[in-house]
């Protein structure tokens, strides 16, 4: 029988106030040193850093939210989402880059389009073979191809299109590799994962390209900005409103859809419990596709934003790799299954990542931290599972004996 400890007139050390209120006043005490007393930065430049430091936080959330969707109702940990975020900008950059398309390629385009159309239909009516689900198919299939196959497509439908197309995706990949394997152990599905990753790496090298890919659509957003505060000018673009608040209106449709309707309380219920969930009636297996379809389609969203920051897509075999393991590595520091959490750790890791760089730039003998940006998101995860390791807001899955 285990020891059973006390700590019985012991106070507890109040780390949450420490590192709360501790962390802040060291960085804002080293922004004035740099700043006031070495006079290498001005404070405009560090409004800057949280400037940018909240767009690619924003990204960060958006694709950490699809690990945390699947392994709260699966326990799997996605590891072929870095690539659906992959395949989701590249869907993107030949939609606004490539239509009015052929005949033959907008029928491909619309059938892949229509099928998701028809799935998110079927969410509603509970059956693929509804008479409603199959007119809207129809009707989406006609009208997709008419649209695809007339006009260009802007960074808007672009979005849109990318984001249902990488659903169906999902979908796929569930129904495929995850599906057939869903009593077999852990460990399978792991290496399933792994193994859709590589497939999905190297499709991605013979459809798409193997060099890097401009990604610059028609829009106003990517148009420079700057403004002047605290004596000094902050250099940026449209971008640093359009990322974090279309990342607001993803996340908090995602909640709404969970928390809101009876598909997101079944999503719920099969998380907590999914085989109880099965035999009070709920469809376990279409809980599991939704939950691909819309982690998908918010990594869809972020492979958009992400070109869209950056102005180009790295090759497919690459592109989605560093992306993918620190969106991971933000949903196991937020707590992983937790969505509050997946955003939390998204932007945590953002601000960590580009405001370090920002705090300790190149001086003197001194090269700076720009080439160790990559590092510390996996020095913040592992500091987070040893003092933390259900994650910051994340629930104790421990069991008790």
């Amino acid at each position: 029988m285990a020891a059973i400890t006390t700590t019985a007139g012991r106070r507890a050390i109040p780390w949450g106030w420490i590192f709360g209120l501790g962390i802040p006043a060291l960085v804002l005490a080293r922004i004035y040193y740099l700043v006031n007393v070495v006079e290498v930065r001005d404070y405009a430049f560090f409004i800057g850093a949280m400037v940018q430091s909240l767009q690619l936080g924003s990204l960060y959330a958006l694709i950490a939210l699809g690990y945390t969707m699947v392994y709260g109702i699966i326990r799997l940990i996605n590891f072929a989402h870095g690539e659906v975020f992959m395949v989701g900008a590249f869907i993107s950059y030949f939609l606004f880059s490539g239509a009015p398309f052929a005949l033959p390629w907008a029928l491909l385009w619309s059938a892949v389009l229509a099928w998701g159309v028809a799935f998110i239909l079927n969410l509603w009516r509970g059956s693929m073979t509804h008479p409603t689900v199959i007119a809207g198919g129809l009707v989406a299939f006609a009208a997709l191809t008419f649209l695809l196959s007339t006009f260009q497509v802007n960074w808007v439908a672009a979005l849109l299109l990318s984001m249902l197309f990488t659903g169906v995706l999902g979908v796929v990949i569930d129904r495929v590799a995850y599906r057939p394997l869903r009593g077999a152990p852990r460990i399978s599905l792991l290496i399933t994962a792994i193994a859709v990753s590589f497939l999905l790496q190297n499709t991605g090298l013979i459809v798409f390209t193997r060099n890097q890919t401009p990604f610059r659509p028609e829009t106003d957003w990517t148009a420079f900005l700057q403004f002047d505060v605290l004596g000094g000018t902050v250099y940026t673009s449209r971008l640093m409103f359009l990322i974090p608040i279309l990342t607001a209106v993803l996340v908090t449709a995602l909640t709404l859809f969970v928390t809101r309707t009876r598909l997101g309380k079944a999503m719920r219920a099969s998380a907590q419990d999914a085989e109880t969930a099965q035999m009070m009636g709920i469809n376990v297996n279409r809980v599991i596709a939704t939950t691909f379809l819309l982690g998908s389609m918010l990594a869809a969203a972020g492979g958009f934003l992400w070109g869209l920051n950056f102005g180009s897509l790295n090759q497919p075999a690459v592109m989605g790799i560093l992306p993918g393991i620190k969106a991971f590595a933000a949903a196991v520091i937020g707590g992983i299954g937790s969505l509050p959490g997946a955003v939390i750790g998204g932007l945590l890791l953002g601000f960590l990542e580009n405001f370090m760089t920002a705090l300790f730039p190149r001086q003197g003998d001194f090269p700076g931290l720009t080439e160790f940006k990559d590092t510390f998101a996996f020095a913040l995860l592992i500091v987070v599972l040893l003092v933390r390791p259900s994650g910051i807001v994340g629930e104790d899955l421990s069991e008790k004996v």
